[in-house]
């Protein structure tokens, strides 16, 4: 008797909506501590970590074009773009990407970054750029996204090094630099 293989659930993505704020939050948290844990001591993930609010996904979803990934109904994963300057954001800063524990591997990043990179050709950017954590620096480059240099960044007591990163969306290019 054979046994039936197992489907698994096809990520889909939409559009984020306030009433996500909750979820996208407690997703990030776990992906900090959980997925980024073997690229940075646990002092840093802690200082990363507190920088997360509940407050600041639900601005991140009403100043930004920020999309959803589902998996069989459950979050498993978010990215947005600024599509206008917000705060620190340039036009065409990926701001964040998080794909939560269990769900790496699964395309979902790729799915998240591909509706990011629409919704800015859409609205005529011409390069994407983003500060990438250690975790996420090879999501990236596999989709097109090329290292310009190592940074740094101060959260409380705690130095953590990233990469910021672009993409041109142009053809012609890298675009200009910051």
């Amino acid at each position: 008797m054979s046994v039936p293989a197992m489907s698994v659930p096809t990520p889909t993505v939409r559009r984020a909506v306030p009433q996500d704020a909750n979820r996208l939050y407690e997703l990030s948290l776990r992906a900090i501590s959980e997925s980024a844990a073997a690229h940075y001591t646990a002092e840093q993930l802690a200082a990363w970590s507190r920088r997360r609010s509940l407050d600041g996904h639900a601005r991140m979803i009403d100043q930004t074009e920020t999309f959803v990934a589902l998996v069989a109904g459950q979050v498993a994963g978010f990215a947005n773009v600024a599509l206008r300057p917000v705060g620190q954001l340039h036009r065409g800063e990926v701001d964040q990407l998080f794909v939560g524990p269990g769900h790496g591997g699964r395309g979902v990043a790729r799915l998240l970054l591909t509706a990011v990179e629409n919704a800015a050709r859409a609205d005529e950017v011409e390069e994407l750029r983003t500060h990438a954590s250690w975790r996420a620096v090879p999501v990236f480059e596999r989709l097109g996204y090329r290292r310009v240099e190592v940074e740094t960044v101060h959260l409380e007591d705690q130095t953590l090094s990233r990469v910021r990163m672009h993409k041109s969306l142009s053809g012609l290019g890298s675009g200009a630099a910051d």
